[in-house]
């Protein structure tokens, strides 16, 4: 299993839109063959910082999540939507 940690953070006034967008992503992902978990959360004391907690059952999975519509579709929009480069953060389960 694969676990992935994204966060991002909205320029001023494109917190609504950025939300928008990476909730455009849940659904299409979950319906994914291979995705066993994807969530979208708000840092409670920075607004406008999501976070996406996702697993995937391999790294086949993920590579194939990388190359659907919606998430070309997310890396055609996000750039000005964004106030820095997504932090991705790949993690393996030790316990």
């Amino acid at each position: 299993m694969i676990n992935v940690l994204a966060r991002f953070k909205a320029q001023n006034g494109k917190e609504q839109a950025l939300l928008e967008l990476l909730q455009s992503l849940v659904q299409p992902t979950r319906n994914e063959l291979g995705c066993v978990k994807y969530e979208l959360h708000e840092e409670n004391q920075s607004l406008g910082q999501f976070v996406f907690i996702k697993s995937f059952v391999d790294h086949a999975a993920f590579e194939k999540h990388q190359n659907t519509g919606h998430f070309r579709r997310l890396k055609k929009e996000m750039p000005e939507l964004v106030a820095q480069e997504p932090e991705f953060i790949i993690l393996s389960k030790l316990a």
